[in-house]
């Protein structure tokens, strides 16, 4: 290890909460308690909609399932861009350039709005971004892709003598920015508390299923409420169609520590999958390398991670990679958000699918909730409604079920025994141990855990994630410790004894 120190821009708590695990910072939840607004999640979109609604009046409460900053936002890479997830092109077509346009002021907004809410803290700082190409076919329609992104409203410039390795060609996109997401984070609930609200770690809300619920059970207590707003980045409701629309994959970041310094910019490519690159500390000795996105519990985690180091070494002269982490994110499947009113319900509202780019969109969400919570029309009120069904999704939806289908199989079909004495620490497999189907593993310690390869929340068979230790269901993207302990998605409860 060198021995600078790097900056917690973006360290997930995979490598940096291991080693300096965040602290509670707020009381959890004891007895009944009533609110106004119940927000579901402690992340930027929970945080960004609970501030919102105190500014205008209303009163909140947010609950947060683990501390602030241990969920997705502690695995973000820190970007801030306005630059559309699908491609310009593909982005004017789908929505019209009007519409086009007001959503990607939307995330320019967001941009603005984290920084006047980071106050010059936060590593904030606005830098360009490069959406680029190392393949000169993909030039011209990288030209279309710069003239639609310029009439939707960035700031572009067409640039071939790009300040990266192997690019041949691409554009520019001025007012972008970067910013230590974890201490955001932490900014936003302090300035939650600062405006009235409430926060309770630590407290599981059960999610809401009723057309008009009133309350909901937590982990240590009753909350009722007018309006509940679930901000869990994953969908965490009865509705079963957005479960199929926002399915779960697994993103890779790595760090490295190379010889010469990185331009202080944001960098994507379009190759697919696609890769992404930022600084990782302000002086661009170490570099943030992302991408090789896949579906959560249905690909080769190894082989992912050591793809991503590859591409990074072929790039830049790497003097040592420092660590290794991914984050789950929710893709939806025809590109745009779930922001709105949930299907069928009366008050509960929902803000999901947000992609790999849940800092902008998440504080974009807080904006648009509070407007529809008070009543107010917004112009992409029925565009990024969460009861919106397009056509042009619908093989998209189809096909990502695959995943979802193998897992229930695998229930099913044989299952080859497994001799734990051969398990390394780090190591995990399901099998059949004397007849009974299990999921066991060996802790980086060194200890013997044996649970249900059943996942909880609606049955899928779990795989082992040899990289982050972790026990993934490919079905929606839970996901469990190697001890059974929930950590993130869907499911409200740990992994069943195996016995």
């Amino acid at each position: 290890m060198s021995e600078f120190q790097i900056e917690p821009l973006s360290i997930h708590q995979s490598y940096w909460l291991r080693r300096h695990p965040l602290r509670k910072n707020y009381p959890t939840l004891q007895g009944p308690q009533r609110t106004e607004v119940l927000v579901i999640g402690g992340g930027i979109t929970g945080l960004s909609i609970a501030l919102d609604l105190l500014q205008r009046g209303h009163n909140a409460i947010v609950c947060e399932a683990n501390v602030i900053g241990a969920g997705t936002t502690g695995g973000s890479s820190g970007h801030l861009d306005a630059h559309p997830e699908m491609g310009p092109q593909r982005l004017v077509a789908q929505l019209g350039e009007d519409n086009a346009r007001v959503y990607t002021e939307m995330r320019l907004a967001a941009i603005r709005s984290i920084e006047q809410l980071a106050n010059n803290r936060c590593a904030f700082a606005h830098v360009p971004a490069y959406y680029y190409t190392e393949n000169e076919g993909h030039l011209r329609s990288l030209r279309r892709d710069s003239d639609d992104a310029s009439r939707i409203g960035l700031e572009v410039t067409w640039v071939d003598d790009l300040p990266i390795a192997r690019g041949v060609g691409g554009y520019r996109i001025d007012g972008m920015a970067r910013i230590d997401c974890l201490a955001y984070v932490q900014q936003l609930a302090s300035l939650v508390v600062e405006h009235g609200g409430q926060i309770f770690e630590h407290t599981l809300v059960s999610g809401p299923t009723e057309k008009h619920p009133k309350s909901l059970a937590t982990s240590h207590g009753e909350i009722s409420f007018d309006q509940v707003i679930v901000a869990v980045h994953c969908n965490f409701t009865h509705v079963q169609r957005l479960y199929l629309q926002t399915p779960a994959y697994q993103s890779y970041v790595i760090a490295a520590e190379v010889h010469s310094p990185l331009p202080d910019a944001l960098f994507w490519d379009d190759s697919e999958p696609y890769y992404y690159v930022r600084r990782g500390t302000v002086d661009g000795r170490v570099v943030l390398v992302g991408g090789r996105d896949h579906r959560t519990g249905d690909g080769d985690e190894r082989a992912a991670m050591n793809q991503l180091e590859a591409w990074a070494r072929e790039r830049f002269d790497v003097k040592e990679i420092i660590t290794r982490w991914s984050a789950e994110l929710f893709e939806p499947t025809d590109g745009l958000p779930f922001i709105g009113k949930l299907t069928e319900t009366e008050n509960v509202w929902i803000a999901t699918g947000l992609s790999g780019v849940g800092l902008t969109l998440g504080t974009a969400a807080g904006s648009m909730i509070a407007d529809l919570v008070d009543g107010k029309p917004h112009p992409l009120e029925s565009v990024l409604s969460p009861s919106r069904a397009k056509l042009s999704s619908v093989l998209h939806v189809v096909s990502e079920q695959t995943s979802a289908v193998k897992s229930y199989a695998q229930r099913v079909l044989p299952a080859e025994p497994v001799d734990v004495d051969q398990l390394e620490p780090g190591e995990g497999a399901i099998g059949t141990i004397d007849g009974k189907h299990v999921a066991v593993c060996r802790d980086d310690s060194g200890k013997l855990h044996q649970r249900s390869p059943i996942c909880t929340h609606m049955g899928g068979t779990l795989s082992w994630n040899p990289v982050e230790k972790t026990w993934d269901c490919p079905v929606h993207g839970g996901r469990f410790a190697a001890n059974g302990t929930r950590i993130y998605g869907p499911p409200e409860s740990d992994l069943d004894d195996a016995t």
